[in-house]
C-alpha cells in the first residue's frame, strides 16, 4: 500500500479534523480544575481500532513524564475522530492491524502526519482564550498498549510540537 492510497483512506478522518478539532482542543481546555493541562493525547489501540483525546494537568506546577504517567483525564471520544478510523481498519484488506509491519507503521506514521497537519492549523485563539499559549501544550498520539507505543509517541513528539515547548517541559527525544 503506498502512502498516496493510505492518505485517500484518511479523507472522512482528515475531514472530522478540519471541522472539529479545535473544539475538542478548545474543550478539553476549558476543563474547570486549579491545574493547568500541560498535555493533550489522542489514544489508539494497538490495532488502531478507534481513537479518543485526553489530557493531563502539571502537578504541583511540574510535567509529569509522558512516558511514565497517564493519569489521564477527561477522555473525549469524538465521532469524528473515532468511528472514521474503525471504518478505516475494517475496511482495509492489506494490512495486518494484529502484528507488527512495516505496513502498520506506514499507517501509523499516516495517522501522525495528518493529524499533525490539522494541529498545526489550530487557532492561537483557541490558547489565547483559555489562558494558555500553544507552547504550553505538548501534543502527542501513542497507543494505550501494543506495538508501537514508544515509537508513536517519540514520532510524535517531535512533530507535534516546537523545540520551546520540548525544552520546557525537559523531553528529549534521542
Amino acid at each position: 500500500m503506498t502512502q498516496d492510497s493510505l492518505v485517500k483512506e484518511f479523507n472522512e478522518f482528515e475531514k472530522g479534523l478540519s471541522e472539529n478539532i479545535a473544539n475538542i482542543v478548545n474543550g478539553i481546555l476549558q476543563q474547570k480544575s486549579d491545574k493547568k493541562i500541560y498535555s493533550i493525547a489522542f489514544i489508539t489501540t494497538d490495532d488502531f481500532y478507534g481513537i479518543y483525546v485526553t489530557s493531563d494537568y502539571l502537578e504541583k506546577d511540574k510535567a509529569i513524564n509522558i512516558w511514565e504517567s497517564f493519569e489521564w483525564q477527561g477522555a473525549v471520544y469524538p465521532k469524528c475522530m473515532y468511528q472514521p478510523l474503525v471504518d478505516i481498519v475494517e475496511n482495509n484488506n492489506e494490512i495486518d492491524f494484529t502484528t507488527p509491519s512495516d505496513e502498520k507503521w506506514q499507517f501509523a506514521q499516516t495517522l501522525i502526519s495528518i493529524l499533525n497537519k490539522h494541529i498545526q492549523n489550530i487557532s492561537e485563539d483557541v490558547f489565547g482564550k483559555n489562558g494558555y499559549k500553544r507552547e504550553d501544550i505538548i501534543f502527542f498520539i501513542t497507543m494505550s498498549d501494543g506495538d508501537y507505543v514508544d515509537a508513536m509517541l517519540k514520532e510524535s513528539v517531535k512533530t507535534f510540537n516546537s523545540s520551546e515547548t520540548l525544552k520546557r517541559y525537559e523531553i528529549n527525544i534521542d
